[in-house]
Parts: C-alpha cells; structure tokens; sequence
C-alpha cells in the first residue's frame, strides 16, 4: 500500500531517520522550539530499555543536556564515577599507573546506560506534542523537489524534500518534509543515498564489549580502568549501580565470533584480579570491528547526517556518543534560526555548520581517539617503562597528578558561522 503525505505548504515538518540517542535528543531540541514544524523520527526497531552499548556521558556535554533541560531527570537515574585509572593488565601485576579519585563537584562522567536515556528522550519526544515517532518504520529513500535549501517554510513551490518510508511488511508513504536529518547510525541509508564518501579504516583488531556480573570494587579497582598492555589492552568500567561492569579488550581482526564467544570466559579470568574464582556472570557479549571514518560532508541540499552516520570512533577515549549529541544541538540551532527566518544566509549556513562539524570530529575526536587506542596498547612491563610512559604521555602524567585533562569542547559556536 502507497500514500503520499502533504503538510500544509508553511509548516513541512522535519524528518529525523533514527531514533536512537541522537536523532532522538535532536528531536527533542526542535521540539521544544517556537517552530510551526511538526518533528517526525522515522525508527525500524522498538527500543531497548536493557541496552548497555553506550553506559557513560563525558563532563564536557553535561552543559548541552542541562540547556536542554534533561539534567533533572539524568541525575536521578544515574551516578557519578567515582574515579578514573590507567593500570597495567593482570598478567602484568594490575600495577597502578595513573589514578584519581573524584571527589564530591568534581567534573566526572555520568554513568547512564543507552537504554535508560533512550527512555528519556522518548518519554520528552512523544510527550511534546509537537514530535512523534513512527516506530517498526525506516527512511528507504528521498527526492529534492524543485527550489534551494534555505527557504525556511519548505513550501512545495520553492521546494522540499520527498521522503519515502517502508514498514517491511508492504506498506510505503511518501511524506514532503523541508528537511532530512540522517540519525540512521553507521550504516546509514541516507548517507549513502546522498551518495557521501566516508573516508577512513577499520582498525586491525577487533574489539569485544561484555557485560559482567563481579565485583571489581571488592579488588580495588577504579569505576573506570584503562588496561594497558599490548596483547591484554582494554577497559573495565562500572555501568551501574547493581553490579554491572563493562569488559572491553581486543581480539585478533581475523577471530571469527564462534571464536570469540568461546574464548569470553578464558579472556575475562585474565581480567579479574582473582581469575573469577569469587564468581562472575556473563550478560552480554558483543564484538565489533572500530572505525575512525569521516563523512565528506554533513550536509548537502535540505539533508544532513549527524552522530554515527557521519563519523565512527573507537571507544577508548569516550567521544563517541558525545559527539554525535554535540552534532545535533549544534543544527538544531541552525535549523531553529533558518526556520525562524532569521538566518543571513541559509546556504552559507548549513554550509560553514557541515565544514565546523567535520573539522571538529576531525580535531577532537579523530586524533584523541586513535591516540587513546594506541595508549593502551603500550608495553609497560618495568618501572622504567611505565616512568617512560608518564614522562612522554602528558594525559596519563596529568592524571598522576591529580589534575586530569579535560578534552577540548565538542561544540561548535554556532552564532560565529558564516551566514547565521
């Protein structure tokens, strides 16, 4: 079955493809403006409330949630760590390398995981009313019609863009929208419809992320650990308060899953101060390939992409997720002034958004990040090696000193862009 959706020509509504954290958090953003636009997140998969996959939000983007008026509610669904550490692995003697333990109104991160703040921003979306969410629905294709990008209503006489959703079970619409944001993740479909280049590699290792029951506390470890060593690299981290941990390390690139599934439990005894002998238990167990890739550009016409369908980062050093938040409060910002009419120029703007945003990744996620990934896979063996290791690593000297390195902002000045 085929329909075909026309707003009234001064008030097309938004489309977001994607409602994980991202696209979610920007609809809430636009929802919460002046705008006549009504916001549409078009979403194949029902969320999950238990999902872990991100667990951790960094201090720099704490600013951007309590702007948006979330703070309240996080706080009361999360905690704070309570420390960070880099330590050489347990083969190695779990020796202390650099640690700092936060005190209380200290800059810490806030342990929320994935599917609890995707919770939030549901319960903020669909309570709006001015936003809903077209679950179990995926963005198949689009058409620019006629007209620029920038003429702030979308009307059909000076243009749109035609958006075609599916239901996987025969059912399609065409909805006209003035504009396309793609939160559609790594696999985008409307990056590559727009047919966007995403330039950069595959790291030579697989990384696998688990979920355990144990108690690294009782064995003096931080709530967040950074492993360093070549081969037994990797991070332990609380996600929760009822005893859920996060286990991350390495595999070689050419481990088949079966491989990797087998060999969870051998992998994480070598983790555990104890080899596990005080007892664990295996919740999740997820293996990835990490990328450090780039979209060419973040706009293009009256579409754009944000979070993971215009840049992937490894996780070691937590810029993730925050950049892609950091991604949609930034245009919701310029979509709010180019809807508003109050743009100088709308093409220059979506522009100069789309180079700042690249460049941003580029700066300040990109290099930190596979930086990060290298840290940890230094060999620290001796004293003399790990007295090299904070002579040579200002982060990790920083950390010895109690005074951690706060990474540089994620957000972009929207107000400074060409044509705002």
């Amino acid at each position: 079955m085929s329909t075909t959706t026309n707003s009234p020509p001064t008030a097309l509504p938004i489309i977001i493809a994607g409602g994980g954290c991202v696209g979610l958090f920007l609809a809430h953003l636009l929802a919460q403006s002046a705008l006549p636009n009504r916001i549409l997140v078009i979403e194949p998969t029902a969320p999950d409330p238990t999902s872990t996959r991100a667990m951790a939000h960094q201090p720099l983007i704490l600013p951007l949630f309590a702007r948006a008026g979330l703070m309240p509610e996080l706080t009361r669904l999360s905690s704070l760590s309570r420390g960070l550490c880099f330590r050489t692995s347990v083969p190695n003697g779990s020796r202390l390398i650099a640690g700092k333990v936060f005190q209380e109104g200290e800059k810490a991160q806030l342990l929320l995981p994935q599917g609890r703040f995707q919770e939030v921003l549901v319960r903020r979306v669909e309570g709006s009313g001015r936003a809903c969410v077209r679950w179990g629905w995926r963005v198949a294709g689009f058409e620019e019609i006629g007209g620029e990008s920038g003429d702030g209503s979308g009307s059909g006489e000076r243009g749109c863009v035609r958006v075609r959703i599916e239901d996987g079970k025969g059912g399609m619409e065409e909805i006209d929208a003035v504009y396309l944001v793609g939160a559609d993740g790594s696999k985008s479909q409307v990056r590559r419809s727009l047919g966007l280049d995403f330039a950069g590699e595959t790291l030579p290792t697989q990384l696998v992320a688990t979920d355990i029951v144990y108690d690294f506390q009782a064995q003096g470890f931080y709530d967040a650990n950074f492993i360093v060593d070549p081969e037994h690299y990797g991070l332990i981290g609380r996600i929760d308060n009822e005893g859920l941990w996060r286990v991350s390390y390495g595999v070689p690139a050419e481990t088949s899953e079966e491989e990797i599934r087998r060999g969870v439990d051998e992998k994480l005894r070598k983790m555990m101060p104890d080899g596990g002998e005080s007892g664990f238990e295996v919740k999740r167990v997820a293996p990835y390939k990490a990328q450090q890739r780039c979209v060419e550009a973040f706009w293009r016409g009256r579409v754009g992409v944000v979070g993971d369908a215009a840049h992937l980062t490894n996780p070691y050093a937590g810029l993730g997720l925050a950049s892609g938040i950091a991604d949609a409060s930034s245009l919701a910002s310029v979509l709010i002034r180019i809807l508003s009419s109050e743009a100088a120029n709308t093409e220059s703007l979506l522009s100069s958004w789309s180079v700042a945003r690249r460049q941003k990744f580029l700066s300040v996620v990109d290099k930190p990040s596979r930086m990060a990934y290298a840290r940890v896979k230094t060999k620290v063996d001796t004293e003399e090696e790990i007295k090299a290791m904070l002579g040579k690593d200002p982060l990790v000297n920083a950390l010895k000193q109690g005074m951690p390195m706060m990474p540089p902002s994620l957000e972009t000045k929207v107000e400074e862009l060409e044509g705002w």
